[in-house]
């Protein structure tokens, strides 16, 4: 009786060792390559972050691509290197605090309004970790952090009068332009499904952030 128990204990374990093993990966197979694009709308708010800009369009949206160069640590976790580029654009009204101030110097008081666009370039480092390995439909999320370049370019037209110009029987219009630079941190993350499917290729899809959010779509391969 002690036989067979002893005999069915060691199947049991040495059965839990097959299934529960994670076949071993060589350095070529830890390595994918990865590439997609997705919406993108930037809220208002992040633009009053910058405290020199004092109106702003309520949204901007466009696009979001990127590339990836991944790194198997397991069949779970995984680290990459993205590059990205990010474009969007809104209509509506634009200040700034010292466009403000020469406004009030020279003598005139309006509204500025017109087209912004929003260009994000940057590298990140992800990190990120994947569920349900046995079937071909896994969750996965990652995050990002890393540094950008933002470019925020203003076109429009400036209505308004001079300040002795009760009335405003002499309106004012000219053409307007501004622009912003700043190196900006960049903290994200994304999370949404991956489908494997035949010949070493994943496709992922799902909501995303960074300085912005919208839905993305990827193709990976593994070699």
């Amino acid at each position: 009786m002690k036989l067979r128990i002893t005999i069915c204990a060691v199947f049991f374990l040495a059965s839990m060792a097959v299934f529960g093993q994670e076949p071993k990966m060589t350095w070529p197979h830890k390595i994918s390559f990865e590439t997609g694009c997705g919406s993108y709308r930037v809220p208002g708010f992040i633009l009053g972050l910058d405290r020199s800009i004092t109106q702003h369009p309520t949204s901007l949206n466009g696009f979001n691509c990127n590339f990836r160069v991944g790194f198997d640590l397991s069949r779970r976790w995984s680290l990459a290197v993205q590059a990205f580029n990010a474009t969007a654009a809104g209509n509506g009204s634009w200040a700034r605090k010292d466009g403000d101030a020469q406004l009030a110097a020279d003598g005139v008081s309006g509204s500025t309004a017109g087209r912004t666009n929003w260009k994000l370039v940057g590298a990140t480092l992800n990190f990120g970790q994947t569920f349900l390995l046995r079937g071909r439909v896994h969750p996965f999320w990652r995050a990002e952090f890393g540094v950008g370049k933002l470019d925020v370019n203003f076109r429009g037209e400036f209505n308004g009068c001079s300040t002795d110009d009760v009335g405003c029987s002499f309106p004012i219009i000219e053409p307007a332009a501004d622009r912003v630079t700043r190196v900006i941190p960049i903290f994200g993350g994304e999370s949404g499904i991956q489908i494997d499917v035949p010949g070493n290729i994943q496709f992922r899809m799902g909501p995303y952030w960074n300085t912005g959010f919208g839905g993305n779509f990827s193709a990976r391969y593994r070699f």
